[in-house]
């Protein structure tokens, strides 16, 4: 026979029931939840339970003759008019217009509301108890049965801050700081094992201990603490308003425990609360800083008011223009921080020479470089904007990040950005100029307006703005507003799509990879405008080198026979919206140097020449397929486009080349063409079907040909230049053009 453990602060009595089934059931425990959780009378509420250990289960709590279940209190319990006498009785959607029913006294076996909550009962009269008095039987229980989950122990911790496990057998709100609860009941439930343990009588007292109210809020500072309504930083359970009094050396009303100061000279006294010497008024102590002292005169610069000093002649300044104007080419000239972020504006006006802010940027300054200068900023740095000078090359430097909210590269010059990474405003690039943004990544967040000539070197540009105009960018692109070319744009890695590019004319090249999330289309516009109003010049598009893949969601849109996309890898795309997909003038030139895949897009309507119309169906109709000589292709199906989802998926196109040298393979994959030019091979020639060929002979339209078309050789008879019943175009209908409807009767 096991002992029940002395847990919490209750009292327990011992277990009973020799020689039954027992697993490590320990007997009763408690938590107090809150203290005057319901309006008027000072009252405490508690929760009560069965101790167990992990993997074991209680399914009953019951009283009998020889052991009467009781729940007694010495005060009164408090009883919400909404809950009821068990956890089944709570509905938790009543919490929010009646926040005291959370406080109301109840029993259970495991849940504390009746959510899932499969408890019962039989034998109790709840009368008493529902009115605030004890509960007491000697022929009842409350249970679950043992396949309910709500049963086992679960993770809880007691009164004394000890985690324990357990069920939760009973909530009881009680009136009276000084009133006692009694607990005494049958127990039984299950081991780990699924064996039977109990039945096992345990019981336990509850007083309310003492509470302490330093602040006399009418709180327990216990409670204050663990609700958050007072701050205990040094975890000396005393909260901390009550203890301010040779512990807020700054006077202002917080716990220095609750607060980080810095201690620079580590004498063990905040820096804020101690006087030292600070000629720069920075409010760190002079000892504490290594401040530059330039000219050895035993003074700080930064306190005789030197703020820049040119290293190449060993002279200070008061200003960074007076060292400007004052150096020679090449000289090196460093800067004061703290003097750099308040400048409005940084001109070098012309000096070929290297500045180095100490420490910083220029949040607030507008930077004009000169040819052949450099500007190097610290960590964390910002500048306004930054110019080039009208010719040559000028850089600017960042030991971490370098932001600017607007970069300009005059006609024929250079500018070169360092950092570790780059956040960019706008940024205009003239007439042959070059920009190089030297980091990892750089994200530009406004427009990029780029003239003809213009080159810009980045690995990794990502263009959150408008991009207008035609320029070469070395590295790879990834575009979130709307790059616009007004003429050539070529992109020297991989260009990623997530919103829309628009080819005003001129060829957009991709060297490496295109992949497409968004929009791409052939803009035709009327001008004047971003062209003149001139239209696209055939072969304008897009050249891709490498593969070219469509999201499911994006557009491509050419509407113009001037229009080419030339692919050189895989064309995998997976579009199932024919209204995005508009190439029915335009050509697609497939041009990979080793064997390239085709998705083919249609559903299959059969050789009907209505599927050549993109509203038509979804047929995804293209202008010219056109296999360029040397290319490999082979049509796949890799992607649901056909919009019904249960269509065999088909090309379809007005004209098919194939160029000398050129090999296709249909891979059983159909295509459906008005005509088409095999000057190279075909695998597979015979999934090649011409869309309604023309009959001969057939001069209704009506594809056979019968009485009708003879009448109409008839009715055309003799002298007749150009008419459809002059086969031989001899300017003559005759017998030789009788005889060929008759050769071809149907």
């Amino acid at each position: 026979m096991k002992t029940q453990h002395a847990l919490g602060l209750g009292i327990a009595s011992s277990l009973i029931f020799s020689g039954v089934a027992m697993a490590d059931f320990y007997g009763l425990d408690y938590a107090i939840t809150a203290n005057d959780g319901v309006d008027g009378e000072s009252n405490w509420t508690v929760r009560i339970y069965a101790v167990l250990d992990e993997g074991e289960r209680l399914d009953a709590v019951a009283g009998d003759e020889t052991n009467n279940k009781t729940l007694t209190t010495t005060g009164s319990f408090y009883q919400n008019g909404f809950g009821g006498p068990t956890s089944a009785d709570i509905n938790p959607s009543l919490y929010g217009p009646f926040p005291s029913l959370v406080y109301d006294s109840w029993v259970t076996i495991g849940l504390e509301d009746n959510v899932g909550n499969a408890l019962s009962n039989i034998g109790i009269d709840w009368t008493d108890f529902e009115s605030g008095g004890d509960l007491a039987t000697d022929n009842g229980t409350w249970f679950v049965t043992p396949k309910d989950a709500q049963g086992e122990a679960m993770p809880f911790t007691n009164q004394n801050g000890d985690s324990l496990y357990g069920t939760l057998v009973a909530q009881v709100t009680v009136f009276g700081n000084d009133s006692a609860i009694h607990m005494g009941a049958i127990f039984q439930g299950k081991d780990s094992m699924g064996l039977t343990w109990g039945p096992t009588f345990a019981e336990i007292d509850i007083e309310q201990p003492g509470i302490i109210d330093c602040n006399d809020n009418g709180i327990p500072d216990d409670i204050d603490i663990a609700d958050g309504t007072s701050t205990d930083c040094d975890g000396n359970g005393i909260p901390d308003e009550c203890e301010l009094d040779g512990n807020d050396c700054n006077d202002n009303g917080i716990h220095d425990a609750c607060e980080t100061f810095d201690d620079c000279n580590e004498n063990g006294i905040p820096d804020e609360c101690e006087s030292f010497s600070d000629c720069n008024e920075n409010g760190v102590p002079d000892e504490c800083e290594d401040l530059q002292d330039w000219d050895g005169n035993g003074v700080p610069d930064s306190c005789e008011g030197l703020v820049a000093y040119n290293v190449s002649s060993d002279t200070g300044y008061t200003s960074l223009d007076a060292a400007l104007l004052d150096s020679d080419d090449d000289d090196l000239i460093w800067v004061d921080g703290g003097y750099a972020e308040m400048l409005a504006d940084i001109d070098f006006r012309g000096a070929e020479v290297d500045v180095e802010i100490l420490g910083g940027g220029s949040p607030s300054a507008n930077v004009q470089m000169a040819a052949g200068s450099s500007l190097h900023v610290g960590l964390m740095s910002d500048l306004a904007g930054i110019s080039s000078d009208n010719d040559g090359t000028a850089t600017v430097s960042s030991d971490m990040h370098l932001h600017s909210s607007s970069v300009h590269v005059a006609r024929g010059a250079a500018l070169n950005l360092e950092g570790g990474h780059m956040m960019l405003g706008e940024i205009s690039a003239r007439m042959n100029s070059e920009l190089s943004l030297d980091a990892p990544d750089v994200f530009v967040e406004g427009p990029v307006t780029c003239s003809a000539g213009s080159t810009i070197y980045c690995d990794n540009l990502t263009s959150n703005g408008d991009a207008t105009g035609t320029f070469d960018l070395f590295g790879s692109m990834e575009n979130n507003g709307t790059l616009r070319a007004t003429d050539d744009v070529l992109v020297s890695n991989d260009l990623t799509n997530w919103n829309t590019v628009a080819i005003h004319r001129g060829t957009l090249y991709v060297l490496g990879n295109l992949t497409n999330n968004g929009v791409i289309l052939g803009e035709v516009d009327g001008g004047p405008g971003l062209r003149g109003g001139n239209g696209p010049e055939d072969g304008d598009g897009m050249n891709i080198v490498g593969n070219y893949t469509v999201g499911e969601d994006a557009s491509i849109i050419m509407p113009h026979p001037y229009w080419n996309i030339s692919v050189g890898g895989n064309f995998d795309v997976a579009i199932n919206d024919s209204a995005n997909f508009i190439m029915n003038e335009a050509t697609l030139n497939l041009s990979g140097h080793e064997e390239q895949t085709v998705e083919v897009l249609g559903a299959d309507y059969g050789g009907i020449e209505e599927a050549l119309d993109p509203s038509y169906g979804c047929t995804f109709p293209i202008g010219i397929v056109n296999v360029r000589s040397g290319a490999h292709v082979v049509l796949v199906d890799n992607r649901d486009n056909d919009c019904e989802g249960d269509l065999a998926e088909v090309m379809y196109a007005e004209m098919l080349v194939v160029e000398a040298g050129a090999t296709l393979d249909t891979n059983g994959h159909i295509i459906y063409v008005a005509d088409y030019d095999n000057q190279g091979t075909i695998v597979g020639e015979e999934d090649i079907i011409i869309i309604d060929p023309p009959v001969l002979g057939d001069l209704n339209g009506d594809s056979v040909v019968n009485i009708d078309d003879l009448l109409i050789v008839i009715s055309s008879w003799g002298p007749c230049d150009g008419c459809a019943a002059d086969f031989d175009n001899n300017g003559d209908v005759g017998i030789d053009d009788l005889l060929v409807v008759i050769a071809n009767w149907t």
